[in-house]
């Protein structure tokens, strides 16, 4: 019997109970952008980062994955297919395979990262235009991918710890913070720290309840957005 990834612990349970409703929503203030992903369509693109890594790059368990991304749509499609494909994840880090954001491509090469995958946390995943040689697009590798995935065994998920032990920790967060299944969480809190990834991602999805991400928040259009979504809880 294969162990259960986190994708298939945190991911998978919503997608077979409630697959069609909104998931992760994530707002721009600064550029007036929204993306909208039910637990299906995450699911979709977790399935295609999954096939990425482990049919074009070779990845398995007991593989590193380095993701050096922000909160955005893309980098949750990109973080649960890693899970999916039995990697490792390394927040901030390089690996065999490090997902970068535009800016940080300096970042990840002095990291001596082996791969890089520029993600354009474009609102529609657009691809990256101009990069340099050696680095590939994100969008442009992962699309034409299956958007269903045959996982295999599990290895090591996130910061050293076991998708047990990433699952037994959101869910104990999640039960501190009070929340339920249904409810809509809305954060502002960037994520730069492993930290950042259990309060505004895994937690929230343990309960099992929706994300909404605000990046670059504007605080006179929160309440608004609080009301607008029928949120019922706040990350800062």
């Amino acid at each position: 019997m294969r162990g259960l990834t986190v994708t298939d612990r945190l991911l998978v349970p919503i997608v077979q109970a409630d697959g069609a409703a909104p998931r992760f929503t994530w707002y721009d203030d600064a550029s007036g952008a929204r993306m909208g992903l039910s637990a299906v369509t995450l699911g979709n693109w977790a399935a295609k980062c999954g096939n990425l890594l482990r049919d074009q790059y070779g990845l398995g368990p007991g593989d590193a994955v380095g993701v050096l991304l922000p909160a955005h749509w893309q980098t949750a499609g990109i973080l649960f297919g890693a899970w999916w494909a039995g990697c490792e994840v390394r927040f901030g880090e390089s690996g065999s395979v490090t997902f970068c954001a535009p800016d940080r491509l300096g970042e990840a090469s002095d990291l001596g990262a082996d791969e890089i995958l520029a993600v354009g946390l474009d609102a529609f995943g657009m691809a990256v235009p101009d990069l340099p040689p050696g680095i590939d697009d994100y969008t442009t590798e992962v699309r034409v991918h299956p958007d269903a995935f045959t996982p295999g065994d599990a290895g090591t998920a996130l910061a050293g710890d076991s998708p047990e032990i990433v699952t037994a920790r959101s869910t104990a967060l999640s039960a501190s913070a009070g929340y339920a299944p249904g409810d809509r969480v809305l954060s502002t809190r960037d994520w730069r720290t492993v930290d950042d990834l259990y309060d505004g991602l895994l937690a929230p999805f343990a309960a099992p309840a929706s994300v909404i991400h605000v990046s670059n928040p504007d605080a006179g259009k929160l309440m608004d957005k609080f009301a607008t979504e029928k949120a019922t809880a706040r990350v800062a």
